[in-house]
């Protein structure tokens, strides 16, 4: 009886459109750069630390990540660097861009200084994915177009003014 209850549940969502099938190119992110480089860690590890820097003599953006191997204050760390061949970038501004498969240049990081330290911060446009199955580490750089319509503001439709407007890249890029 469950079983045919799950499988008439399945049916209906299937029918109602309720699962999507990623066939269109236009639906992937204009940006996807999955790193060369795959790691092993903890099996049931959580991401402790993770940064970008850029390697000068290599010309690559680099995604640093630190694993731990649990909450408590005996933990085991587990430090992996993952390269993002195909950012450039431009000395002049800070900003590190791709190119994109119709040729558009997308920004996808950015030099920003706080006091004395200058880090590497993605732009509002572009998301660093760490996947970590069973402890198979795979990091993927994600961006959008900055003119894309889904990081433009909406026209409030409740009547609020108070002009913000907030988007889930994660949603987005999914």
């Amino acid at each position: 009886m469950s079983r045919t209850c799950t499988l008439l549940a399945l049916l209906l969502l299937f029918l109602q459109g309720g699962w999507t099938v990623a066939d269109d190119e236009d639906e992937a992110p204009p940006i996807s750069i999955t790193s060369p480089d795959v790691a092993k860690t903890y099996v049931y590890g959580r991401v402790k630390y993770h940064s970008l820097y850029w390697n000068k003599q290599m010309g690559l953006l680099i995604a640093r990540v630190t694993f731990t191997d649990s909450d408590d204050s005996s933990t085991s760390e587990d430090e992996h660097e993952f390269k993002l061949p195909g950012v450039t970038l431009d000395a002049k501004t800070g900003v590190f861009s791709a190119t994109s498969e119709k040729g558009e240049t997308i920004p996808v990081a950015e030099y920003k200084t706080e006091l004395f330290l200058k880090t590497i911060e993605t732009t509002p446009n572009a998301h660093v994915r760490i996947i970590h199955p069973r402890g198979v580490v795979t990091v993927i750089l994600e961006a959008l177009s900055p003119s894309d319509p889904a990081l433009r503001p909406s026209n409030p439709t409740d009547g609020s003014t108070n002009g913000v407007h907030s988007v889930n890249l994660n949603d987005i890029l999914r």
